[in-house]
């Protein structure tokens, strides 16, 4: 099964005065991620823009993927990186073949998937309860004018985490990433969490779509495995403890390297 990471660099480059920026640690867990998914089950390509394959070129990372290639310089220069920050991930879906899985850099699967996958339309890491801090009740978006959320969507299906999401059906994949472009192009920006915004268009309107369009939606992993790491890690909550805790994060990447040169024969020096 094909998979993809991807890295729109320009969300990262806003944050630190137009340079690329990334923790040892994060490199680490994106090799780690890239090279299990290839040992376990298949390529896996890293959808960049040409700022991002740049960096990865020189950062001696471009045999970690199967391919590396810049799709994302195709993002819209009026897309708002801090608000829309993950709508790289969702214009590397909108290119590639399907099936496929969408896999965040920071998300690592230890086993092969065939068994779990088979059969399936969509499978996304898990569900999510509909915290209001994180998904507010729909009064509360402002909207340009011409714009209507779905008549057909239920507001009480549980949000999806998508750190993975296989997707089988191309009708799927491009109904989704239509009502998500709808919603980035008729939200008012002015005030708007970017929490908020881009957890709706990523997380909250997939099931929704999934829902009227007849399909059901399965999970990696069930609320309460989510933090289990038998079948995937992923260092979401983990990566700020790292920042705040620089002998923990040194030692956690030693860890990282050991396990990259003992499983893989590879070494790396970040």
């Amino acid at each position: 099964m094909e998979a993809f990471h991807s890295f729109w660099s320009k969300p990262n480059m806003s944050r630190h005065d137009g340079n690329i920026v990334m923790g040892d640690d994060e490199i680490l867990v994106m090799i780690l991620s890239a090279l299990e998914w290839k040992k376990h089950n298949g390529k896996i390509r890293m959808v960049t823009d040409s700022d991002g394959a740049q960096y990865f070129r020189q950062k001696g990372l471009y045999e970690v993927w199967d391919e590396v290639d810049t799709t994302l310089d195709s993002i819209a220069p009026s897309t708002d990186p801090f608000l829309f920050w993950a709508a790289g991930k969702l214009t590397a879906l909108k290119h590639s073949k399907v099936p496929v899985v969408m896999l965040d850099t920071d998300l690592i699967i230890w086993k092969n998937l065939d068994e779990v996958l088979s059969g399936k339309d969509v499978v996304t890491a898990h569900a999510e309860q509909l915290y209001p801090d994180v998904y507010p009740d729909r009064s509360q978006f402002s909207l340009k004018d011409g714009y209507s959320f779905r008549e057909e969507w239920d507001w009480n299906v549980p949000a999806a985490n998508t750190a993975f999401l296989y997707i089988a059906s191309q009708k799927l994949r491009d109904s989704y990433i239509l009502q998500a472009e709808r919603f980035f192009a008729s939200v008012n920006m002015e005030g708007l969490n970017p929490v908020t915004a881009m957890c709706f268009a990523e997380q909250r309107i997939l099931p929704m779509e999934a829902a009227c369009e007849g399909y059901e939606i399965s999970y990696l992993l069930d609320l309460e495995q989510a933090n289990a790491q038998s079948v995937a890690t992923h260092m979401w909550g983990a990566k700020q403890y790292l920042r705040e805790h620089p002998n923990e994060r040194q030692a956690f990447c030693r860890r990282c390297l050991k396990r990259i040169e003992e499983e893989f024969g590879t070494s790396y020096s970040l």
